[in-house]
């Protein structure tokens, strides 16, 4: 399907390339055809790029930039074939394999390089990403939801593929409490670690110390009550409402954080996708992806369809009458939800039914949509099953 689509741009840029000739600005006809290649191959920039610009230099029309597509870099390919004059300077990425994990707590993931650029997601110590591209000191990277942002190199140590298989073999172990300290042998302060940060157990337990060995080869100690082993958070036999419940209710009262998807601060996509993390499984970062995983569940006005754990999404209409997803929280049952806002500044329940103390209204009149999420369904996805995806594979295309 994809091909023949690329065929019908192909004919429509054949079409104007009598105009290419005469025209000193790049042709409408190659713009349109990108734009089509960008809408087939990488509709949602932040799980595939396709990052093509159009430059002409003398005789020369020259396509630069880069796609995380291989069907859209072939297409590309002769796009510029069919280009009098076309340079090809388009880059596939990634360029070649590359791997890391994170080595810092919870690392920062920016839309851009640099430590001012917006903060888009995180990740947790011990994740496995794929590197993409680098940046004066920056790795453009792939995390286990497949999000593509950029990270700074010092969060992370670089591994190869089997360096990667073999951390998620043997005595892996994931953190247990919302936080920990990682200790080193006169009490000095190595680490903290996170609920869900991923370490190596290294030997066998002494009084009260686990001796453990984190992604970049340091090592220390942590409490025996503090690590539970990697099988038993990443390979859950089915999702427990109730247990991704009880996760979420213990995130109340923790701060909002745009971009936060650790115990440490959440956005609202954020606390719903650590709860469900926590309790084994990935799912989409952000609202508008999360809008599209497990299965609809109809609305009415006395949330009649709704059972507790379903995911609520809000928004508005944009001037087209598409629908733009903004916030999500849990449904909790009696018109009740539970949810990171931002203009509540921490994590909190509020009402749906007008009349009740904290009745949030805007919530109310912005309700768009409702999704029950389920082993199995699409982008309800194991941890095991995500994370071994990062090492085997660089794009779903």
């Amino acid at each position: 399907m994809e091909n023949l689509t690329f065929c019908g741009i192909l004919l429509f840029f054949l079409l104007g390339c009598q105009e290419i000739g005469s025209s000193r600005e790049p042709d409408a006809a190659i713009e349109a055809s990108i734009g089509q290649l960008r809408r087939t191959y990488a509709p949602d920039r932040r799980t595939d790029r396709v990052e093509v610009a159009v430059i002409r230099s003398g005789d020369s029309v020259v396509f630069d930039g880069y796609t995380t597509v291989a069907a859209a870099a072939a297409s590309l390919d002769s796009l510029v074939a069919a280009t009098p004059g076309g340079v090809n300077r388009v880059r596939q990425l990634p360029a070649a394999e590359g791997y890391a994990l994170i080595r810092v707590s919870v690392a920062n993931i920016r839309t851009e390089p640099g430590h001012s650029s917006e903060l888009t997601s995180q990740a947790l110590m011990g994740t496995p990403v794929s590197l993409l591209d680098y940046r004066d000191g920056w790795f453009l990277i792939r995390t286990p939801d497949r999000y593509i942002a950029w990270l700074e190199e010092g969060a992370l140590v670089r591994v190869s593929a089997e360096e990667l298989a073999e951390w998620f073999s043997g005595d892996l172990v994931a953190c247990a409490p919302a936080q920990t300290t990682v200790y080193a042998t006169d009490r000095g302060i190595v680490s903290e670690l996170v609920a869900g940060g991923l370490v190596k157990k290294i030997g066998d337990v002494a009084g009260d110390r686990v001796p453990i060995r984190l992604p970049d080869g340091r090592t220390g100690y942590v409490g025996p009550d503090e690590i539970l082993p990697y099988e038993q958070l990443a390979t859950p036999a089915s999702v427990s409402v109730d247990d991704v419940l009880a996760t979420a209710f213990a995130q109340a009262g923790k701060p909002y954080l745009w971009g936060g998807t650790s115990p440490k601060g959440m956005d609202c996509s954020g606390f719903t996708k650590t709860a469900y993390y926590l309790n084994g499984y990935v799912i989409p970062r952000d609202a508008s992806q999360q809008v599209h995983a497990g299965e609809v569940v109809t609305l009415d006005e006395s949330f009649s369809r709704l059972e507790r754990g379903d995911l609520l999404f809000f928004g508005n209409y944009r001037d087209d009458g598409s629908e733009r997803v903004t916030h999500v929280g849990f449904y909790l049952g009696d018109g009740r939800f539970l949810h990171a806002g931002a203009d509540n500044g921490y994590i909190t329940e509020n009402s749906l039914i007008e009349g009740t103390a904290d009745y949030a209204e805007h919530r109310r009149n912005s309700l768009l949509r409702a999704r029950r999420l389920r082993e199995g369904d699409p982008g309800v996805v194991r941890i095991d099953t995500a994370f071994a995806a990062v090492y085997t594979r660089s794009s779903s295309r």
